[in-house]
């Protein structure tokens, strides 16, 4: 095997990193490695992507609030429009952090669509605040589009749990028409290796293109996500858990294994191994 589909595939690796733990697996790939510098050339690129599509929530320059890395963010090379605090912050992938920032200027923004953009953002930060304690909200006008973003994580390495909540709303034809990916991923590693992953597409309209009516849809919309999400693991847990492993057996009676030879199975076992 080449030293280049060996990067392909640790860099695979990397990119399906459950939530919170990418530097771990990262380390974790390094050692598996002939040489632990083979990621260092395509590393900036791996760092990028995987940041940019799990969403990532990142700390202000003056650590007063969140704004997220996303490719609809995006206004420069590594550079990212946060709206709440009014600059347009420059991003290490690398180390995750902001390494500076400038104010945003008019050529970052879509000036058809700005005071729309900012009239959605204002309707949806009390619904975020409320229903995504963790969360933060991304609102982004881009090339006649408009892009609502909402991620929420809740990391809990002590419990061996991880877990993200990613959605992003693409609004288009006059805001009537909205489209979303819906993603959830949580990772339970005490004693096993667990994840769930739910990646869904969403098409819903709204009664009009204005920021109230477009607020509403996605609210509904993602409070419906929720409902059938508890639904079925309501169902998992009554029923599909259930018939994947009985109980008890046939007889209602637990086993007593040290009379295990003194039922027809024990019986059959012994003599089928002499």
């Amino acid at each position: 095997m080449s030293s280049d589909q060996i990067v392909q595939i640790a860099n695979s690796f990397l990119l399906n990193a459950p939530p919170g733990e990418f530097l771990e697996v990262v380390t974790d790939v390094r050692t598996l490695l002939p040489d632990e510098s083979m990621l260092n050339a395509t590393a900036p690129t791996t760092f990028k992507l995987y940041n940019e599509d799990q969403q990532i929530q990142a700390d202000s320059e003056d650590g007063g609030h969140r704004f997220l890395v996303t490719p609809y963010a995006e206004v420069g090379t590594n550079e990212y429009i946060d709206h709440e605090g009014g600059v347009v912050a420059t991003f290490d992938h690398i180390k995750q952090v902001v390494t500076g920032s400038r104010p945003i200027a008019a050529a970052d923004e879509d000036p058809a669509q700005e005071s729309l953009r900012a009239e959605l953002e204002a309707e949806l930060a009390p619904y975020v605040k409320e229903h995504y304690p963790f969360g933060t909200l991304g609102v982004y006008a881009r090339e006649g589009k408009l892009y609502v973003c909402i991620t929420s994580t809740r990391f809990n390495p002590n419990n061996f749990w991880n877990g993200r909540w990613r959605s992003c709303w693409t609004i288009t034809k006059g805001g009537e028409q909205l489209e979303a990916r819906i993603r959830l991923q949580v990772h339970y590693y005490e004693d096993g290796n667990v994840q769930l992953q739910t990646d869904t597409t969403k098409a819903v309209t709204s009664k009009a293109g204005n920021a109230k009516e477009i607020a509403k849809a996605i609210q509904t919309a993602e409070h419906g996500f929720h409902q059938a999400l508890n639904t079925s693991y309501e169902l998992m847990g009554e029923n599909t858990f259930k018939y994947l492993r009985r109980a008890l057996p046939i007889s209602g009676k637990k086993i007593v294994w040290s009379n295990i030879v003194s039922y027809r199975v024990g019986v059959e076992a012994v003599h089928q191994g002499k």
